[in-house]
């Protein structure tokens, strides 16, 4: 038995974060441009397993001086989902309980300003039991009172145990999860516009969600989306793809009585097949780490652990693409449709030019396009009669590899 180190379907540990430079500057940036009043608010967005969560974790552990960046960051760090909200009144319910938790976990609340102090202690207004009555509960009110008791805090809660605070950091992961009703969007403009007028300027908000994300807060307020720096997730480049496998390796070693190695040309393969998803190189990493039998990772290991039974490709399947692929389409000639479109990825593509790269009948490809429209697994362009596209780079990218399942190790290499 060994520590395998590589992580697909979770979240990764920082030591194994790789990338993201440009992105990690810019919310960097917005952590000290609040810090010193000028509160800027980021959302990052990107396709599933892009690795958004990791980013998330990364900016928490940076907010709170867990990590060494350019600049000291000692932030009130919260770290919120909104999968269970039903609207606003909701969202100021997590954010306050969220508040209240850190100010017991890293404050001296005996010593803090007694406001500050009792609201600690008695809140729960909007806690559990608020849900007997929720109807009886001023939604707007509730926003005035949490922005008042963040306007104190940051005011007057002094030093924590790192030392002076800069602020308070509110981190809504998988924002997109909440449902409509929520009115994120009408929430996050009402908020911050509260916030402003308290001249409580040292609260930045950081979200992320799948590109969806955008529409939906649109939806609850056609401005909101002008509150934030959009940050797009797009896949990690050759040398970073290469670089998190040489991580997790370096992790594996320091727990492993015998050292792992991996041939350069493993590293390219792996690089190749991930197309620079995130979760595609940790889960091919993990199959072919698996699949090693003599601590020396190659080649054939990483095509043995990507293409045999309950291999990479058989993981990825049953984590995202079961629906889509297997139990949504039963016709051989719809899937052969999907195929021919792996070419052009997530862009959009001619009916003309689906018919000549599938080689099936113009009324098979009708047929098949149709289907897979009213099913979701294509799009269609609203803009342009006749062209269609994959919903995602990623199902593309994970369609491509299993077209090319019977190629050789040296075209598979190919960047």
């Amino acid at each position: 038995m060994r520590f395998n180190p590589f992580r697909p379907g979770s979240i990764v540990s920082p030591g194994m974060f790789c990338g993201r430079g440009a992105e990690v500057i810019a919310i960097e940036q917005s952590l000290f441009q609040t810090k010193n009043g000028n509160p800027a608010h980021f959302l990052i967005e990107g396709e599933r397993g892009i690795g958004k969560s990791s980013l998330m974790l990364y900016v928490n552990l940076l907010a709170t001086n867990q990590l060494v960046g350019s600049e000291y960051f000692n932030f009130i760090s919260l770290q919120i989902e909104l999968n269970d909200v039903d609207d606003d009144t909701d969202i100021v319910r997590k954010i306050g309980m969220a508040l209240k938790r850190e100010l017991i976990r890293s404050f001296d609340i005996k010593a803090i300003a007694k406001g500050i102090y009792d609201w600690v202690i008695n809140w729960n207004v909007l806690g559990v039991e608020y849900k007997k009555d929720k109807d009886g509960i001023d939604s707007l009110g509730a926003m005035e009172d949490l922005a008042d008791l963040m306007a104190r805090v940051i005011k007057d809660a002094g030093s924590n145990t790192l030392g002076a605070l800069d602020g308070i950091l509110v981190l809504i992961d998988e924002a997109d999860a909440a449902c409509d009703t929520a009115n994120l969007g009408r929430f996050l403009k009402l908020f911050t516009e509260r916030l402003s007028k308290r001249e409580c300027d040292r609260v930045c908000f950081g979200l992320a969600g799948l590109p969806s994300l955008v529409p939906k807060l649109k939806d609850g307020h056609e401005s909101s989306p002008r509150i934030f720096q959009d940050l797009n997730l797009q896949p990690l480049r050759p040398e970073e793809r290469r670089e998190v496998v040489r991580r997790g390796l370096v992790e594996a070693n320091a727990k492993n009585e015998t050292e792992t190695k991996i041939d350069e040309s493993a590293l390219t393969l792996i690089s190749a097949l991930s197309e620079g998803y995130p979760h595609f190189i940790q889960q091919f990493s993990h199959s072919a780490f698996a699949s090693d039998e003599d601590y020396n990772i190659t080649e054939e290991d990483v095509m043995d652990g990507a293409f045999s039974e309950n291999g990479a490709m058989d993981q990825l399947a049953k984590r995202y693409y079961n629906k889509m692929y297997f139990e949504q389409i039963w016709s051989e000639d719809y899937r052969r449709v999907l195929h021919a479109m792996t070419e052009y990825l997530d862009q959009w593509v001619s009916r003309a030019q689906i018919i000549k790269s599938s080689g099936i009948k113009e009324t098979q490809v009708n047929n098949a396009l149709a289907a897979l429209k009213t099913r979701g697994i294509i799009l269609a362009n609203e803009q342009k009669k006749g062209e269609y596209r994959l919903p995602t780079k990623a199902f593309a990218v994970w369609l491509k590899i299993k077209s090319d399942k019977p190629m050789s190790v040296k075209s598979a290499a190919q960047p």
